[in-house]
């Protein structure tokens, strides 16, 4: 009987759906956000019951703050709403600068930047990262200065964007700085591999675990999702793409990119543009130009070889092309300058 069976059932013919995913329809991002939201809450009651309990511990977390050492909070579930509460609740008496560390474009140089000119209302010119390190610093050893301390908040420290050496370098300084009380939440379960014991002794974390099975509506409204209507290529991407390509193809992009990225700064140091513009196509180069480059890099032998590399960010729609007004083809990279920084960073 068994045997039978067996025999049976391997050669009927199964029933299957001709229904697939492709078939389900695509949102706009907006749509698709407002739709996640509208989605029931589960055991909503026990939730705010965790989120109370936890509010019990803002005096505690204030004062390990005030005792030198910085927070990272971790747990499953979204923490952001309790610790934007615990900063604009508790953390007033000092400047207060929140970073979303979860933002896919988010750069080392924009955090410290906004603490400068925000917080410390510095208008001059920044430098390099060292520089601003070391001005934050200095600022800070002064005696007779404005600002006594400042409140540091980043939502997920992990975050893709802030995960390179240079970044949690820059961070750990910043972390160091006695009058700079640091608070941030994590993640990633391999969160910890970031630091090495120079980064750790810097940070001087102590660590707390905030579960609260929240979902994460706001970190993750950067992600692609198959129901989303999908335009152009993200940083994140992108990233993927050049580490599927060959050496001389990360080659051509970074020629591109780092032209752009200079044209970018020209304008705006120029008074021509604002810092954010998003007229990426004014900064491209000609077609010829970076063909020449390419050769003169050993990047390509012949214009079918820089055709075919070309061709492959095309394809992707990473590297865009316009006609300009003498009718010269321009290539251009639909990204800002400070985006376009992160992925070179990454690449290298």
């Amino acid at each position: 009987m068994g045997a039978e069976r067996y025999f049976q059932d391997l050669y009927q013919q199964s029933k299957t759906s001709n229904n697939t995913l492709s078939k389900l329809p695509t949102l706009e991002h907006a749509d698709f956000i407002q739709a996640i939201k509208r989605a029931p809450a589960k055991h909503s009651k026990e939730m705010e019951m965790l989120m109370l309990l936890y509010e019990e511990q803002f005096p505690q977390w204030y004062f390990e703050l005030m005792s030198g050492f910085n927070l990272l909070i971790y747990g499953y579930g979204s923490k952001r709403a309790l610790l934007t509460k615990f900063a604009t609740s508790i953390l007033t008496d000092a400047p207060l600068i929140i970073v979303n560390g979860y933002f896919p474009t988010l750069t080392v140089k924009e955090i410290l930047d906004k603490i400068s000119t925000t917080a410390l209302q510095y208008t001059g010119p920044t430098g390099t990262l060292q520089e601003q390190i070391a001005f934050i610093h200095a600022y800070f050893s002064q005696p007779d200065r404005a600002i006594t301390k400042l409140y540091l908040l980043i939502h997920n420290i992990d975050g893709s964007s802030l995960r390179s050496e240079k970044t949690q370098s820059a961070l750990s300084l910043l972390a160091s700085c006695p009058q700079i009380h640091l608070v941030a939440s994590m993640d990633h379960i391999n969160t910890n591999i970031l630091w090495d014991a120079v980064k750790v002794s810097r940070f001087r974390w102590i660590w707390h675990e905030l579960t609260t099975f929240r979902p994460y509506l706001t970190e993750t409204s950067f992600e692609n999702s198959i129901m989303v209507r999908q335009g152009e290529l993200g940083p994140r991407g992108i990233q993927f793409v050049l580490a599927s390509l060959t050496t001389n193809g990360r080659g051509l992009f970074k020629i591109l990119a780092e032209h752009q990225i200079q044209a970018e700064r020209d304008a705006v140091q120029g008074g021509a543009i604002g810092v954010g513009s998003k007229n990426q196509v004014d900064w491209g180069m000609a077609y010829n130009t970076l063909f020449k480059e390419c050769q003169e890099n050993f990047l390509v032998s012949n214009a079918v070889t820089f055709r075919t590399q070309l061709t492959e960010f095309r394809d992707h729609r990473i590297v865009h092309s316009k006609k300009g007004a003498d009718g010269v083809e321009i290539l251009y990279i639909p990204l800002s300058a400070s985006v376009l920084e992160g992925i070179l960073e990454k690449m290298s």
